[in-house]
């Protein structure tokens, strides 16, 4: 007889019978805070509580989702991943069971989907995630109709608007297949329009940390204007959040926008609470702004990171970086010792890492003082980066090093403010190297169609957008057409 109870309780809670519910609660708005702070145990606890006070309650599915997906994203632990993964269907069905009148409904469906899908891309399962991204839009669409002024939606829609409007032109068939379309713009301002909201409505504001998480992407990677990415630290200073990935985030910008120094500063003074999850890739970013002021102790944070993360992503290019010490430092000798190391790493996916691995296959050995030029230009060093572009005569170079001589003077007077003498440099480049497999020419083609679209121009932008896409880079190749289609998207 208690066994027959038992069971038939279980089917009431659990079964087909089990009528879920949304309760935005505290308890479950302080773990999606704690989540985004990367602070697991803490969200987990009150998840715990959450549970057997409210077990109808699908906010506790909503936020598990996503403490496993930045566990995922930033660990990249296949083993993890595939633990994981087991719960997802629970978790859909579980939101299944909402009512029709819900709107969170589809907005729970679809962040699952979505984030499923990013972490599918960490491991090369791009059927698998491009089925997730297409069921994530289909339900934000039909939430749109449904509840045309439901504010949160915003967030998802956001993200695949602006990706949606990123995706090569000679993809578009998929697009159209999968019925999606989208805009880099449209994600941009509906992202907007929800930090807007945010701010003036005390019920969105939980969604604040977020939406400006994503528009620090979409500024970065996406937009055209430096200024608009610059101009975003506003709003992080407005919500003074000390999350790391908030911090990740703001450095970021920081580091694109030639303000090494502050970013140096807002890592050195991030959070080491152990009851924070290790975000080691904030290792990598501390080494690389001391690498930029061409300090030694950019080292010790490299192998920091070499030893700490488990993941493949930038663990070739730091070993490259380690080796760059040593040739900046004069010792020639140690460089070419340890930039053979380099290939007893699998190399990631990102740009860097396939670069490092061409740099140790080859016998291209970087001129010392260009290399310096090049990390205090990253840095924002500008004036000392042109004091030692100065001691180099072009003529005297090799046809690698004088490509990289008249890029690097074209960005350092781009960043200048002197546009004319950036795009006579950027020219120079793209005469020199138009036949070359290095990503100097596509760049000089990419920044010269931004700052032509700048001064309003939109016929020579439109040719050097077009320009760099007939290039063929063997580095950063992806990331530099991607701008370059986001740049005639922009364009009237």
């Amino acid at each position: 007889m208690k066994k027959l109870l038992l069971i038939v309780l279980f089917s009431l809670f659990f079964g087909s019978g089990f009528a879920a519910e949304w309760d935005f609660n505290k308890n479950c708005q302080q773990a999606y805070t704690a989540t985004l702070s990367l602070k697991f145990d803490a969200a987990d606890s009150l998840l715990t509580i959450e549970k057997a006070q409210n077990p109808a309650n699908v906010c506790v599915d909503f936020v598990e989702n996503y403490r496993d997906f930045l566990e995922i994203f930033i660990s990249e632990d296949i083993q993890l991943f595939e633990r994981r993964e087991l719960l997802k269907n629970q978790r859909l069905q579980r939101f299944e069971k909402l009512g029709a009148g819900e709107p969170f409904k589809n907005f729970g469906l679809a962040a699952i989907n979505l984030q499923w899908a990013f972490s599918r891309l960490k491991f090369g399962e791009y059927f698998k995630a491009a089925f997730e991204i297409r069921r994530a839009y289909l339900l934000l669409e039909e939430n749109r109709q449904l509840f045309p002024g439901f504010a949160p939606d915003l967030l998802g829609s956001g993200v695949l608007n602006a990706l949606i409007g990123a995706v090569p032109p000679k993809f578009n068939w998929i697009l159209q297949l999968a019925s999606m379309q989208g805009s880099v713009e449209k994600g941009r301002a509906q992202l907007y329009d929800l930090l807007h909201a945010s701010q003036s409505n005390p019920k969105l504001k939980i969604w604040q940390e977020e939406a400006l998480f994503y528009l620090s992407f979409i500024e970065l990677n996406l937009a055209a204007s430096p200024e608009s990415a610059v101009k975003l630290l506003e709003k992080f200073d407005e919500i003074d959040s000390k999350s790391n990935l908030m911090v990740y985030a703001r450095v970021n910008i920081l580091m694109k926008n030639g303000s090494n120094d502050q970013a140096a500063q807002l890592l050195a003074s991030r959070s080491q609470d152990h009851s924070v999850y290790r975000f080691h890739y904030l290792d990598y970013l501390q080494a690389e702004t001391l690498l930029r002021k061409l300090s030694p102790e950019a080292k010790a944070f490299y192998q920091q990171y070499l030893n700490d993360f488990k993941g493949k992503n930038y663990r070739t290019d730091a070993i490259r970086k380690i080796a760059w010490i040593s040739l900046i430092s004069g010792d020639s000798t140690a460089y070419k010792a340890q930039i053979k190391q380099v290939l007893k790493e699998t190399p990631g996916d990102v740009g860097a890492d396939k670069d490092a691995l061409r740099e140790a296959e080859g016998s291209l050995v970087y001129h010392p003082v260009l290399l310096k030029t090049r990390l205090l230009f990253d840095g924002g060093y500008y004036d000392a980066a042109t004091k030692l572009l100065r001691q180099v005569n072009p003529e005297n170079l090799n046809i690698h090093d004088r490509l990289e001589y008249y890029y690097r003077l074209g960005r350092i007077m781009d960043e200048s403010g002197d546009s004319q003498k950036a795009l006579d440099c950027y020219a120079q480049t793209l005469d020199l190297g138009a036949e070359s497999k290095y990503y100097y020419p596509a760049n000089a083609a990419l920044k010269s169609g931004e700052l032509y679209e700048q001064q309003g121009n939109f016929k020579q932008a439109k040719y050097f957008y077009n320009r760099c896409l007939k290039l063929d880079p063997e580095s950063y190749s992806n990331s530099i057409h991607q701008k370059a289609r986001a740049g005639l998207l922009r364009l009237p």
